[in-house]
C-alpha cells in the first residue's frame, strides 16, 4: 500500500454533489478524515526514511522523502493536542499536497474511504477552528463520529499561510478602479480572511459568503452585469465548487462573468475536471500573489 495510483480516479464523486473521505485512525484510535482529492499516496512509514530536524513545534515530526521529494511530517495528535505516541507507532503517513506545500501526515491505521453528499456534513468550524465538519461512519456496524480537520488552520498554525502587512505590500502593486463587484464562496475562516484583506488591500468591491449555496442565491439577486469576477473554494457544504462553476458555466445568464477557482486542492485530477467545466483560473487557496494576478485579468485599474 506505499501508493494507491487510482487516488485521483477517486475523486471523480465530487462531480455527483459527495465528497469522498479517508477515514483514519490517529493514534489515540479517534476517528479523523481528510477529503480524498488531497491526497497524493498512503505511505507506509517504515518504508520511508524520516529525519528527525530541528522545529520550533512539536507538531512537525521531521522530514521524510517520498518518491525523492523532501516531505515535511505533521503530527497530527500534537497539533490536536492528544499526547503524542512513539513514532514507530504511527504506521502510516497520509500525503498531501496543499497549495503546493508537501506535507505527510502521521496516523495509526487507515479504517476506510467513504463517500458523503455535503448534506451529510456538519459545519462547525465556528465552534472549533481545527475542525471543518463532522459526520458518521460505519465502524463494526455501529456510527461513530468522524471530524474531517481544517488543514488551512493547521497551515496558518505552521506559519505557512502568508497573509500579513509585508506580503500584501508586496504583491498588491495598485489598487482597482471598478465598481463592480468580486463574489466569493469560502467556508474556511482562515481563507476568509486572507480574502478580506486582500480585497481591501487591492480596493476592490467584495462580498464573501460562507458556502457555494448562499453565493448563488445572491447571484441571483442582482443584476449579473454588476459581477466582474466569481472567486470560490471547492470544498464547501450544502453547495461546493464543483457545482458553483457548472451553475454559472451552463446558465447562459451568467456564462459571462469569471470563475476563479480558490482551493487548497491543486492535484492535476482537481484542475482537469474544474477546466473541464470552464472556469477562467485555478489559484492555490490563500496565495496573495496569484489572487492578484487572477484579479489583474479580470478587473479593471
Amino acid at each position: 500500500m506505499s501508493g494507491i495510483n487510482s487516488v485521483e480516479q477517486m475523486t471523480q464523486g465530487h462531480l455527483r454533489n459527495v465528497q469522498q473521505l479517508a477515514v483514519f485512525y490517529t493514534g489515540h484510535n479517534n476517528i479523523y478524515a481528510i477529503n480524498i482529492a488531497k491526497v497524493k499516496a498512503f505511505v507506509i512509514a517504515e518504508e520511508v526514511t524520516i529525519n528527525d530536524t530541528p522545529a520550533d513545534s512539536d507538531v512537525v515530526a521531521g522530514i521524510a522523502t517520498i518518491r525523492g521529494e523532501p516531505v515535511t511530517l505533521i503530527n497530527l495528535d500534537a497539533w490536536l493536542g492528544i499526547p503524542k505516541l512513539n513514532q514507530e507507532d504511527y504506521k502510516l503517513i497520509i500525503y498531501c499536497e496543499f497549495n503546493h506545500k508537501k506535507v505527510g501526515f502521521l496516523i495509526r491505521d487507515m479504517l476506510d474511504i467513504v463517500e458523503k453528499t455535503t448534506d451529510e456534513l456538519r459545519h462547525t468550524e465556528e465552534t472549533n477552528s481545527k475542525v471543518t465538519y463532522t459526520t458518521y461512519v460505519k465502524v463494526h456496524d455501529k456510527d461513530e463520529l468522524c471530524t474531517v480537520f481544517n488543514a488551512e488552520q493547521l497551515l496558518q498554525d505552521l506559519g505557512w499561510v502568508e497573509d500579513g502587512e509585508d506580503t500584501l505590500n508586496k504583491y498588491v502593486e495598485s489598487k482597482f478602479d471598478t465598481n463592480k463587484i468580486v463574489l466569493a464562496a469560502e467556508d474556511s475562516g482562515v481563507a476568509r480572511e486572507v480574502l478580506t484583506k486582500f480585497f481591501k488591500k487591492a480596493g476592490i468591491n467584495y462580498e464573501i459568503y460562507n458556502n457555494g449555496a448562499l453565493l448563488l442565491e445572491r447571484l441571483s439577486e442582482i443584476d449579473p452585469s454588476t459581477v466582474a469576477l466569481i472567486i470560490t473554494d471547492i470544498e464547501m457544504p450544502e453547495t461546493d465548487g464543483f457545482q458553483v462553476a457548472s451553475f454559472v458555466k451552463q446558465n447562459s445568464k451568467y456564462a459571462h462573468i469569471p470563475i476563479i477557482v480558490n482551493s487548497s486542492m491543486t492535484t492535476d485530477a482537481v484542475k482537469n475536471k474544474m477546466n473541464n467545466i470552464g472556469v477562467d483560473g485555478f489559484i492555490g487557496k490563500t496565495d496573495i500573489q496569484a489572487l492578484y494576478e487572477a484579479a489583474k485579468q479580470h478587473l479593471a485599474y
